[in-house]
């Protein structure tokens, strides 16, 4: 029997990449079929060696309950790079009320990283990452939030496991 309901709501769940979330957020950032799962669906694109150290970062930052400054501070002892997006992502796995830098994100937030130099990009990614989590706890006593949670909720049951920030991040990266 085709039950066009259950169709529809499983082909938007995979359009929205639930199907590989729900994976990430239970799973072992050490293990070789979790990284294949969550370099897909945060596109992860760094060489081997990149990656060796960012899950090795992932696990450690996992036990030890790492905040967004010290992950993406030790994101760049080990890359040399200000890696703000993946820094994020790895938080909001390990911590699901923590909101993805993400470019689509913050283009419809009207937030730019800004810096001379590395420092000034480390010091300025930390304060719009706080903006960023500030617009999401503002945003979320909306009542547009909660409606836009309750339409997600509807067509999505067997996600009301999501936390409400992934719910809106989800709206706000498909808003491109």
């Amino acid at each position: 029997m085709i039950d066009a309901k259950v169709v529809l709501q499983e082909q938007l769940a995979r359009s929205l990449g639930l199907d590989r979330y729900a994976v990430i957020m239970q799973g072992d950032p050490l293990s070789p079929d979790y990284q294949r799962i969550f370099n897909g669906y945060y596109r992860v694109r760094r060489n081997e060696d990149w990656r060796k150290n960012y899950y090795s970062l992932f696990s450690k930052a996992k036990k030890e309950n790492y905040s967004f400054d010290k992950i993406i501070r030790e994101m760049y002892i080990i890359t040399g790079n200000v890696e703000a997006s993946f820094s994020s992502k790895m938080l909001a796995t390990i911590d699901a009320s923590k909101p993805i830098w993400d470019q689509y994100v913050l283009n419809n937030l009207n937030l730019v990283l800004t810096g001379k130099n590395p420092e000034d990009k480390l010091r300025h990614a930390c304060i719009l990452y706080g903006e960023l989590e500030k617009w999401y706890d503002d945003y979320l006593k909306t009542s547009e939030a909660r409606k836009n949670i309750d339409i997600f909720n509807h067509m999505l049951p067997y996600y009301n496991w999501v936390s409400d920030i992934k719910k809106i991040d989800c709206l706000l990266w498909s808003k491109r």
